[in-house]
């Protein structure tokens, strides 16, 4: 069964989510009050229209209820209080997951204590993204989930090199879970040699890292730099 998900605000970053998830097979309604925004993504979700998203009539009339996996408030932030009152709408018709976009520490805690399940802030995410990736040589990307906690993408370090997982216990000495290993491997073409990145798979304590590794970690920031550091 499809997931169903709503975006309301299309703007840059409503339209790049919404895009997104039409490309995953979702099923998506996407919502603004321009109508040429509107126009823009039509032909890339199942379903765009032109709605205000603080009539709870309009959002009844486009079925948005409890059968809607997550909604995503990607409103600009220079529309906050349409943000509030779209939030607590969806929330209201009992929408499974609410996520709403904040431009600031107050306007994050506002959403939360309204109930809104996730708050992002973009700006501070892309932030921490750009500073990670320029601030370490080891650290490939960053995909930053909130609560200080990433995923990060991570050049296996030299002191791990020809180590096993167990030797280097990496969830109890850096609190850091290793969700899988891209590694890089040889495969022919005729005469030729050509490298190649594998996904290692599920990987086990007797794992043994070699040097070309690239590590998927899941930890928050603070504890995932101990290893680069």
């Amino acid at each position: 069964m499809k997931k169903k998900y709503v975006i309301i605000g299309l703007g840059d970053l409503g339209r790049s989510i919404a895009q997104s998830l039409g490309k995953s097979g979702s099923e998506v309604l996407a919502i603004d009050v321009d109508e040429d925004a509107v126009n823009d993504i039509k032909d890339l979700v199942d379903t765009a229209v032109r709605a205000d998203s603080t009539d709870e009539k309009a959002l009844t009339m486009l079925g948005i209820d409890g059968t809607v996996d997550a909604a995503i408030v990607a409103i600009g932030p220079d529309k906050f209080e349409t943000t509030i009152l779209t939030s607590v709408l969806l929330l209201e018709k009992k929408v499974k997951k609410v996520v709403a976009r904040a431009s600031s520490e107050l306007q994050e805690n506002i959403l939360k204590k309204l109930g809104v399940h996730q708050v992002l802030i973009p700006e501070v995410q892309v932030a921490r993204q750009i500073i990670s990736l320029v601030t370490s040589q080891d650290v490939l990307d960053t995909i930053t989930l909130g609560e200080d906690y990433n995923i990060v993408h991570l050049k296996n370090p030299r002191a791990f090199i020809g180590k096993s997982l167990q030797e280097l216990d990496l969830r109890i000495r850096y609190n850091v879970n290793l969700i899988t290993i891209k590694r890089m491997s040889k495969s022919y073409k005729g005469s030729a040699q050509e490298p190649h990145v594998e996904i290692y798979g599920v990987p086990t304590a007797s794992t043994i890292l070699e040097e070309n590794d690239v590590l998927i970690v899941f930890g928050r920031d603070k504890d995932i730099k101990k290893i680069v550091e």
